[in-house]
C-alpha cells in the first residue's frame, strides 16, 4: 500500500510511452469527473442547505408490535399525529417506521404543520412531504423512511402535526401505546385545517421521529431509553422545558421509552407471546438511540423490569441476576462509545408498597435493586449519574416514593416526580 501513486498523474505517467490512446482518455475522464463534481455539488448544497448544517431530533417515539386492541386495518383514512418538540428550527424532516410491518407500508400522502388545537391546524403552516422528491412512499416490512427536509419553522416545546394518507387496507403493526393526541378520518384530508368526522386513536401508529435544522454550528440531541418510569412521569419532556426556559435551544431532548421494557430479553404482550412487542432496549438500541438525529448522549434508565418481572409476567427461565443486568448495562456503555456518545446511568426508583404488579416488592428484590444503584452509583463505568433513586425517595421511608411523586401505585413516579427528576440533572453533563 506504501508504493501506491499519490496522484492521477502518477499513475498515469509510467504508462504513457506504451499506451498514449489510454493516456488521453484517463486525463479526458479524470476531467469530467472533476467538472462534473464542481458542476454537481453547488446544486445539491442549494437546493437542501440544512443537509451541510446541523440536524437535531426534536420528537422520537419507542415503537412496539401490534397491540392486542387493535384489529381493524386502516383503508382510505388519514391519520393525524401531534407530536410535542423540544428544540425548534427552521426545517423538518418526519420519520415514517414499518418497523414490524409484515407487508410493504403505502403512504398516499404526507403533510407536516404547526398544531392548533385538537385536530385542528394553524392556517399558512401546512406543507405537504415528499419522499425523494415524490409525494407518496411505499416502505419495505422492517424499513424506515425519512421525508425530505422542508421549510417550516416548528417552535420550541410545542406541537406539530404530523398527517398520512393511508389509500389500501394497512394494519397498524408499527404503533404504540399514546404519546399525545391521534386522529383517524375518513378520506385523503391531509391538507384540511380541521379532520371532519376525525376519531381520537388510543394508540400512535408508525410515526416514529422529527427532527429539525437549527442554525447553530453545534449541537446534539439527548435520547432516553427507558421504560413506563419515564411513560408516566415524562421526565424528558420536563428536561426540554428547564433547557427551553434557560435560553438553551441547541439541544434536543426525546424519550423512547416502552413500557414493560426490559434490557435483556424482548417482552410478551399483556395477552400473550407477540414476537416483536417490546423488543429490549439490548434489541433496540441502534434503531432508537443510534439513528436519531444528532444524537450526542444517551440516558439509560433501565433494569427493574430484569430484575423483578421474571415468573410473574415473564417465562421463569428468563430471571436475570444483577449481575446480568451489570454486564447488559456494560454492553450499551461500549456500544455507545463506539460512536463517541456520552452515557449516563439512571438509578432505579423505589418501589415498596406496590400492589399492582404481583411479586415485584419482595425483600429479595429490593435487595437487587439497592445493589444495581450502588453499582451505578460508584463503579464510574458511565459517564455519569441521574440519581432517580435519592430523588424520589422518602427519606422517612427509602424504599418507597414520596407521596408528592408518586403516580398513585408505589412504582411509576408522576409527573411532579417526573419535573424533580429532569431538575436534578447536571447540565453540564448533557451539554
Amino acid at each position: 500500500m506504501r508504493n501506491m501513486p499519490r496522484t492521477l498523474t502518477e499513475w498515469i505517467t509510467p504508462h504513457r510511452a506504451h499506451q498514449p490512446t489510454l493516456d488521453r482518455r484517463l486525463l479526458s475522464w479524470a476531467a469530467a469527473v472533476i467538472i462534473g463534481a464542481l458542476s454537481v455539488a453547488p446544486l445539491g448544497a442549494a437546493a437542501d442547505d440544512h443537509e451541510q448544517g446541523t440536524r437535531l431530533e426534536s420528537w422520537a417515539v419507542g415503537h412496539v408490535g401490534v397491540l392486542p386492541a387493535v384489529t381493524v386495518p386502516y383503508s382510505n383514512q388519514t391519520l393525524r399525529e401531534i407530536v410535542h418538540t423540544s428544540v425548534g428550527g427552521d426545517e423538518v424532516r418526519v420519520r415514517i417506521s414499518n418497523t414490524f410491518g409484515t407487508a410493504p407500508l403505502v403512504i398516499g400522502g404526507a403533510h407536516v404543520a404547526v398544531s392548533s388545537s385538537g385536530s385542528s391546524i394553524v392556517p399558512g403552516t401546512d406543507r405537504a412531504l415528499t419522499f425523494g422528491g415524490r409525494t407518496s412512499v411505499t416502505i419495505p416490512a422492517g424499513a424506515p423512511a425519512v421525508s425530505d427536509p422542508v421549510r417550516l419553522r416548528a417552535p420550541a416545546v410545542s406541537d406539530l402535526a404530523v398527517s398520512l394518507y393511508l389509500p389500501s387496507p394497512t394494519q397498524g403493526e408499527t404503533t404504540t401505546f399514546i404519546q399525545g393526541s391521534s386522529y383517524v378520518a375518513p378520506g385523503d384530508v391531509t391538507e384540511s385545517l380541521s379532520l371532519p368526522g376525525a376519531t381520537a386513536l388510543g394508540e400512535w401508529p408508525f410515526v416514529s421521529g422529527v427532527s429539525v435544522g437549527v442554525s447553530e454550528d453545534e449541537g446534539h440531541t439527548v435520547v432516553a431509553i427507558t421504560d413506563s418510569a419515564t411513560l408516566v412521569s415524562q421526565w424528558p419532556r420536563a428536561l426540554a422545558d428547564r433547557l427551553n426556559a434557560l435560553h438553551i435551544d441547541n439541544i434536543g431532548v426525546v424519550s423512547t421509552a416502552v413500557a414493560g421494557n426490559r434490557l435483556l430479553f424482548n417482552s410478551a404482550g399483556p395477552t400473550g407471546p407477540e414476537p416483536h412487542w417490546g423488543q429490549s432496549v439490548q434489541t433496540r438500541f441502534d434503531r432508537d438511540v443510534l439513528a436519531q438525529a444528532g444524537v450526542g448522549v444517551v440516558i439509560v434508565w433501565i433494569g427493574l423490569n430484569d430484575l423483578a418481572n421474571a415468573g410473574a409476567f415473564w417465562p421463569p427461565t428468563e430471571v436475570a441476576s444483577v449481575d446480568d443486568v451489570i454486564a447488559g448495562l456494560r454492553q450499551l456503555i461500549g456500544r455507545a462509545h463506539e460512536y463517541r456518545l456520552r452515557i449516563l446511568g439512571c438509578t432505579i426508583s423505589p418501589m415498596g408498597g406496590n400492589t399492582s404488579l404481583p411479586g415485584f416488592d419482595t425483600p429479595a428484590h429490593e435487595a437487587e435493586r439497592e445493589a444495581l444503584n450502588q453499582w451505578i452509583r460508584t463503579s464510574g463505568a458511565f459517564d455519569g449519574v441521574v440519581d432517580a433513586d435519592l430523588v424520589l425517595r422518602d427519606p422517612s421511608q427509602p424504599t418507597r416514593l414520596l407521596p408528592a411523586y408518586d403516580s398513585g401505585d408505589h412504582l411509576h413516579p408522576s409527573i411532579v416526580g417526573g419535573q424533580a427528576v429532569a431538575n436534578s440533572i447536571d447540565l453540564g453533563l448533557v451539554r
